[in-house]
């Protein structure tokens, strides 16, 4: 669940104590910010069986000027989510993952909500404008599905292929900020990119945390303009040539005539002498 291993050894001890119940402090930096939670643990109710349940853990926030945030998350067979998706949670973000469908039922005389076995997918994210009797904010859920199509119509350099789509998009889905290059105004930038699901947009924020004004683009044409003819091993000529031919005084390579026309040329006439160049290495 994204506590890591630091905390095996001290847990392997607790475990050995025999304690019916017992806690463990956990800490983890991310970025700038702090997590310290608490995690519970208890025996069970069998002897017999000898078992220890993670049962819930408690989470404080600390982030640089803005007091403390404290919630509370509770462990289940299925469907939890890892350390770095409730830090996200905390810090305001939605995680998209696959949902319990639940239904109100008497159980010793209370009523619960159980899961029915079916699920659907949705965005999970704390509300910060509720909170119950004990303090924890409630949850909500936000449907939006098409995420992807969105990604795919802003100018992120190199997300041409469908498969770097793909893992931009499942960063997103965790809730993570992503760090891409993005162009704005014809010149590259780099963004840290997140997904804003309750109001179904990719936002786009600057190291210093100031939002972007990124468009979304004409992905067709985009894509061509990334698009490169030549091969590798013919930018690595130009760029040569380009040094040498600026250290003798010649047109740069990028004005010369490009190498398919130059070639077209020099078939039709007579070969003309040539000066050898040099490129010190």
């Amino acid at each position: 669940m994204g506590f890591g291993e630091d905390i095996v050894k001290v847990l392997n001890t607790k475990m050995e104590q025999n304690l019916t119940e017992f806690t463990l402090d956990h800490t983890r930096k991310f970025g700038k910010d702090e997590l310290h939670s608490v995690l519970y643990f208890s025996k069970g109710d069998d002897a017999a069986k000898d078992l220890t349940f993670f049962n819930r853990f408690t989470s404080t926030l600390k982030k640089e000027g803005m007091e403390d945030l404290s919630q509370t998350f509770f462990i289940g067979p299925k469907f939890n989510y890892t350390l770095q998706e409730r830090y996200n949670m905390m810090d305001g973000r939605a995680v998209y993952r696959e949902q319990p469908v639940l239904e109100k039922k008497e159980i010793d005389g209370k009523l619960k909500m159980v899961p029915t076995g079916e699920t659907y997918w949705a965005w999970r994210a704390l509300n910060f404008k509720e909170a119950d009797q004990h303090g924890n904010f409630l949850p909500k859920m936000i449907r939006w599905h098409d995420q992807g199509k969105v990604l795919e119509k802003f100018p992120i350099v190199g997300a041409e292929e469908k498969y770097m789509q793909e893992r931009l998009l499942a960063q997103l889905q965790k809730g993570n900020q992503v760090e891409v290059n993005v162009l704005q105004d014809g010149l590259e930038t780099k963004a840290k990119m997140v997904a804003n699901a309750p109001m179904m947009r990719i936002d786009f924020y600057d190291e210093n945390g100031q939002k972007l004004d990124i468009k979304p683009v004409n992905r067709q044409a985009f894509e061509q303009s990334q698009k490169s003819d030549s091969s590798p091993q013919e930018v690595q000529r130009a760029a040569m040539a380009k040094v040498a031919q600026a250290k003798e005084g010649t047109p740069a390579a990028d004005q010369a005539i490009p190498a398919a026309q130059q070639a077209a040329a020099e078939q039709k006439h007579e070969p003309a002498p040539q000066r050898k160049q040099a490129v010190k290495i």
